[in-house]
Formats: C-alpha cells, sequence, structure tokens
C-alpha cells in the first residue's frame, strides 16, 4: 500500500509504517514492529505512543510484556473526526489572523513607463468582470502628451474588452479629450472643477496615486482604511458632478 495515503491524512512515515506492520502482523513486541519496519528502536517507542495518542493503536499486557496492534481502520475516520473538531475550535482565532493580516499596509513604487504598464496591470490583474473601480482624472497637461493618451487607449481598451467597469470624474476642460480616450463599453465619466491635483485609481483594497513627471512615478498602496476613505470620497463626488 502506499504510505502516501496515510501520509495526507495526517501521520508521519513512521507512523504509517507502524500502523500497516501492525495491521498486517496482527499483536506484536515491539522487537518485531522493528525488524518488519527497519526503523530504529527509540523511532518505534515514541512513535507507537503516538499512535496510541491517536487512537489508532492500542496494546495488551501479558504478563509485565506489551503487545501492540492496530485499531480498525474504521478508527481512522474517528481520528479525522478529531483532527476536524480540533480545527473547528481554533477556527476563529485563525479567522481572526486573518483579518489582522488584510489591514496591514503595503506599499509598492513603479517608476518609468514600464512601471506605471505594471501598475495599471494589476487593475487588471486583480479585477474580475462585472466588478467596478474608480478614478479621479490625468491633469489636463498631461492629457496633452500623445504617449499618455495612447497608453490610457489601449489600457482601457483592454479593461473594457474584459468587462470590468469603471467609474471616472475628470476636470471639465478636459471633456473633449476625455471623450476621445473613455468612449467605450462599461465606462462612466462625470466632470467636475478642480477633481484632484494628480491621478488616483481606487480599486479593490488598493489605491495608486500616479504622477507624469519627466520620469512618470506610481505608487500603489494596500490597505482597506485608505481604500474606504477614498472610496467615500469619490462617490461623494460622484453625485454632484455632470455628464
Amino acid at each position: 500500500m502506499d504510505l502516501r495515503v496515510l501520509e495526507d491524512l495526517g501521520l508521519s512515515t513512521a507512523e504509517a509504517k507502524i500502523y500497516l506492520a501492525l495491521l498486517e502482523a496482527g499483536q506484536s513486541k515491539t522487537g518485531k514492529i522493528i525488524d518488519l519496519t527497519n526503523l530504529q528502536s527509540s523511532t518505534v517507542y515514541h512513535v507507537l505512543g503516538s499512535l496510541i495518542e491517536k487512537g489508532i493503536v492500542s496494546y495488551i499486557l501479558k504478563g509485565k510484556v506489551k503487545y501492540y496492534q492496530a485499531e480498525s481502520p474504521e478508527m481512522l475516520i474517528n481520528f479525522l473526526d478529531e483532527k476536524k473538531k480540533k480545527l473547528r475550535e481554533i477556527l476563529p482565532e485563525l479567522k481572526e489572523k486573518e483579518e489582522i493580516s488584510k489591514q496591514k499596509q503595503n506599499a509598492k513604487v513603479y517608476e518609468g513607463y514600464k512601471g506605471v504598464m505594471a501598475a495599471f496591470n494589476d487593475v487588471l490583474e486583480t479585477m474580475k468582470k462585472g466588478e467596478e473601480y474608480y478614478f479621479f482624472q490625468f491633469p489636463f497637461e498631461t492629457l496633452n502628451n500623445e504617449q499618455v493618451r495612447l497608453f490610457l487607449r489601449n489600457y482601457h481598451l483592454k479593461r473594457a474588452e474584459k468587462g470590468i467597469k469603471v467609474k471616472g470624474i475628470a476636470s471639465s476642460e478636459c471633456k473633449t479629450i476625455m471623450k476621445e480616450i473613455y468612449n467605450l463599453p462599461y465606462t462612466e465619466v462625470k466632470y467636475i472643477d478642480n477633481p484632484a491635483p494628480t491621478v488616483v485609481v481606487i480599486y479593490k483594497n488598493k489605491v495608486l496615486f500616479l504622477d507624469w513627471g519627466k520620469i512618470p512615478v506610481a505608487v500603489t498602496i494596500q490597505s482597506e482604511s485608505i481604500y474606504n476613505s477614498h472610496k467615500k470620497f469619490f462617490l461623494e463626488k460622484w453625485k454632484i458632478a455632470k455628464k
């Protein structure tokens, strides 16, 4: 029998060897178990104690000598049930640790056009079809840059093809350029005066800040609290913005 089956159930290699040996040989003294498994005596004594604790091996005394025997294979089901029970008991604590981990903040910095592409690709890789994110527009001066406009158009073509929805708020003076770039499915843009001093993209517990200088720099912060505050701010502005 393949030992890996028992190992997958949570037994060590030595435990699996001894259990199978006892199952086949029946009542056995430690000497015989050592011969059958080729394990060291210290290992056999230690593992027998572990198997007894698990309830899948027992022993009887004949005089002063212990004879070990494997319990019925059905006891393995009880062994698994006990493991599940213990897991359920600590599950709330594990979930709490998971939530603490989610609250941790981390930031990534991207430089240059390739870096900015990597930052925006994270949006495409993170978001799923039908999900929605938000952005505050590029400054007007930046949108006059042909390379930036081409980058945005190509990115949003990919985004629309994936069925990812987006709502954006831009400055009223950018309306003509914005319509050229964002005239795509799953896209809504509204306009107000002075929406944001730089690009802000709000998605999946992350906020991306982008500055198109001589060397473009994007900073992505993963933080549920920062994400929620920026999303709230965006939705408040969305209510007063106009198409």
